[in-house]
C-alpha cells in the first residue's frame, strides 16, 4: 500500500473507475455461474465474492483516504445495509489504515503553523500510532512535558468532498442494496462537509469538556494554541479500541460497565446536554480495563431541541402503551403531520418499529448477551421508515435520524460486549 494520497481529481478518478471495473466484472461472471450452481455452491459463491469484493473495496479506499473512506466507515454504521464481510473490512477505517510518510506530515503542520514539527513540540513521532479515513494521529510532547495526539488531515481532503462523493456513488452501485447505499450517501456528504474543518470540531471537544460531567466517562483536553483546520491537539489518553480490549477477556463486569456508560452518556447528552455526540463508531471509544471508557472525534456532533427533548418520553411511553393517539399527538407538537392513512401507517409501519425500540425498556436490565439479534431485527424497521414518502408523513424530525442511529450504533457495540444495560430507567422509572 503506497503511504501516499492522490490529490488530483484524475488520479483519484482513474483508481475508483478501474475498481468499479472489476468490481462489475466480478458481479457479471457470478450471475452467469449462478444458474449452474446447486444453492449451496450458489451461497458459497455470493459469500467469497462478498469477501474478495469488500477486501478490493477497502484497498481501493484506504488508498484514496480521505472523504470516500470516511463515507465508507459512516456506511459500515448504517442500519445493516451492508454484507457483513463488506461491514468487517470497512470498519477497519476506524482505525487501521495504513499511515501516511513523514514528508506529508511535516507539510501539513508547515502549512498550518509556519514551523515543522521539531520546533512545535519538544518530541514528535513521526510515526502515526493511529490511522483513519481523514486524518492520523501522532504522538507528541509539549515543551512543557504535555503527553498530547495530533490529529492532522490528509492533504487535499478539503477541496475533494464532492469529486470523493462522486466516485463512491460509482463504487457504491456495484455492491449489494445499491440504491439504499446511495440514499444514504446524500446525507453522508452533507454530514463530512463539517467534518473536514478540525477548528469546527475543536469548538465542539471544548464545549462537551466544559458542560459534560459523568462517572466513568474521560474526555480529551483540547490545545487550541496547536489546532487549525487540518491539525487537532488534544490530550494523549491511553485506552484500547474494542476488539484489542475484548482480547483480554474483561469480566462480565467490566463489560456491563462499559454499556452502561455508553447509554448513560447517549442519554445525558439528549435529554440534559441537548447535544448528541452523533458518530458511534467503535473507533471513537477507548476502554479501560475496569469499564471506565475514554469518548473521541467530536467531529459529527448533533444540537438537540428542547421540544425534541421534552417529546421523547412521551414518544417511548405512547410505544410502550400501543396508545396511536397519544403517539400522533407527539409527532405533531414536533411538526411531523400524517395523512389521512394514520391508522395503516401505524399499523404497518410505527407499531411493529415501536414494539422493537421499547423491548429493552419492557425489562429493568436488557441482556445484549441473550439478545444478539436486537440491532439486526432493526434493520428492516429502520429501512421502511426510510422510504416513507411525503404522502405518510410530511417530514421526519431530522434529530430523529441522529438519535436512531446512533442509539442503534451503541446497541450494536452493546451487543459485542455481551453486556447488560439498564435503559429503562432513563424513560419510564425516572
Amino acid at each position: 500500500m503506497k503511504n501516499s494520497v492522490p490529490e488530483g481529481r484524475l488520479a483519484r478518478a482513474g483508481i475508483a473507475g478501474k475498481t468499479a471495473l472489476r468490481l462489475g466484472v466480478a458481479q457479471l461472471k457470478h450471475h452467469a455461474k449462478r444458474p449452474f450452481l446447486s444453492p449451496s455452491r450458489q451461497q458459497e459463491e455470493r459469500d467469497s465474492l462478498d469477501d474478495k469484493n469488500a477486501r478490493l473495496l477497502f484497498a481501493t479506499l484506504s488508498q484514496l483516504r480521505g472523504t470516500a473512506l470516511k463515507a465508507a466507515q459512516m456506511l459500515s454504521m448504517e442500519v445493516d445495509l451492508l454484507p457483513e464481510a463488506y461491514r468487517r473490512e470497512l470498519e477497519k477505517s476506524c482505525h487501521q489504515v495504513p499511515p501516511l510518510n513523514r514528508v506529508l506530515v511535516r507539510k501539513v503542520l508547515l502549512e498550518e503553523f509556519g514551523e515543522a514539527p521539531e520546533t512545535l513540540f519538544r518530541d514528535f513521532a513521526g510515526t502515526a500510532f493511529a490511522a483513519a479515513s481523514l486524518g492520523q494521529v501522532h504522538a507528541a510532547t509539549l515543551h512543557d512535558g504535555t503527553p498530547v495526539a495530533v490529529k492532522i488531515q490528509y492533504p487535499g481532503i478539503h477541496v475533494s468532498i464532492d469529486s470523493d462523493m462522486t466516485l463512491l456513488r460509482q463504487l457504491a452501485k456495484g455492491m449489494p442494496n445499491s440504491r439504499l447505499i446511495l440514499q444514504s450517501l446524500d446525507e453522508i456528504h452533507a454530514r463530512l462537509r463539517e467534518e473536514v474543518d478540525y477548528l469546527h470540531e475543536a469548538a465542539n471537544t471544548r464545549w462537551f469538556g466544559e458542560h459534560l460531567s459523568l462517572d466513568g466517562i474521560a474526555l480529551p483536553t483540547l490545545h487550541a494554541e496547536f489546532c487549525g483546520k487540518r491539525v487537532l491537539t488534544t490530550s494523549l489518553i491511553d485506552g484500547q479500541h474494542l476488539d484489542d480490549w475484548l482480547k483480554t477477556m474483561p469480566d462480565q463486569a467490566s463489560r456491563d460497565r462499559a454499556g452502561q456508560h455508553l447509554y448513560d452518556l447517549f442519554v445525558h447528552s439528549v435529554r440534559e446536554l441537548r447535544c448528541l455526540h452523533a458518530d458511534p463508531n467503535p473507533g471513537n471509544y477507548l476502554f479501560h480495563p475496569d469499564g471506565r471508557l475514554s469518548v473521541l472525534d467530536f467531529g459529527c456532533v448533533k444540537r438537540i431541541s428542547g421540544e425534541f427533548a421534552a417529546m421523547l418520553p412521551c414518544i417511548l411511553g405512547a410505544y410502550l402503551d400501543d396508545d396511536p393517539k397519544a403517539l400522533f399527538t407527539a409527532y405533531r407538537a414536533l411538526g411531523m403531520l400524517h395523512g389521512e392513512d394514520g391508522e395503516r401507517l401505524y399499523e404497518k409501519i410505527l407499531r411493529p418499529f415501536g414494539h422493537w425500540l421499547v423491548e429493552p425498556l419492557r425489562e429493568p436490565v436488557f441482556d445484549f448477551a441473550r439478545h444478539t439479534d436486537y440491532s439486526s431485527r432493526g434493520k428492516e424497521h429502520f429501512q421502511r421508515l426510510s422510504q416513507l414518502s411525503q404522502s405518510k408523513l410530511n417530514r421526519l424530525a431530522d434529530e430523529f435520524i441522529f438519535f436512531d442511529r446512533t442509539l442503534y450504533g451503541l446497541c450494536r457495540i452493546f451487543e459485542r460486549l455481551g453486556a447488560k444495560v439498564s435503559m429503562r430507567q432513563h424513560w419510564i422509572d425516572a
